[in-house]
């Protein structure tokens, strides 16, 4: 996991480098916003904000691209990238896995769908287990280091 955690930080370091973000460091959205109102080269990319002045999960740009979304902490800042084949229409698995994933790093990060949503099968590399959940990450059966599908819970998924 760390082998693959520090792939994917040097390839998307250069790209987070030279990509323009919704939003500015340690300035909260609506002021993000408000700023970024007034300067014609940024209003293709105006942050969405949530009504406690953080940024919303999922920032969308205002561009001709199905491909044109991606998913950011709380503060703007990105967690992936608009322009990678994610197709994103929700950051709930991407967000709360990566959240859970800095508190505990031996947990690993979900399984996440390309669109932003929770796989159903989801393994521990740490216990051995698997377990299934839906797609916004609820758990339906419990962990079982026997379990290799989610076929028998395909119903409450």
């Amino acid at each position: 996991m760390k082998i693959l955690l520090t792939a994917l930080l040097a390839c998307l370091l250069p790209a987070v480098l030279c990509w323009d973000f919704p939003g500015y460091p340690g300035v909260d959205c609506p002021t993000a916003r408000q700023k970024m109102k007034g300067d014609p080269k940024y209003q293709w990319m105006l942050p969405k904000c949530n009504a406690d002045g953080t940024y919303q999960d999922m920032q969308c740009y205002d561009i001709e691209d199905p491909d044109a979304c991606m998913c950011t902490y709380k503060d703007g800042s990105p967690i992936t990238l608009p322009g990678f084949g994610m197709n994103l229409t929700s950051c709930v698995c991407i967000v709360v896995g990566w959240d859970q994933y800095l508190l505990d790093k031996d947990n690993g990060l979900p399984e996440c769908y390309n669109n932003g949503y929770y796989k159903p099968l989801q393994c521990s590399e740490k216990t051995k287990e698997c377990w299934c959940v839906t797609k916004y990450g609820n758990q339906v059966a419990p962990p079982s280091p026997d379990r290799k599908s989610c076929d028998d819970v395909t119903h409450l998924l």
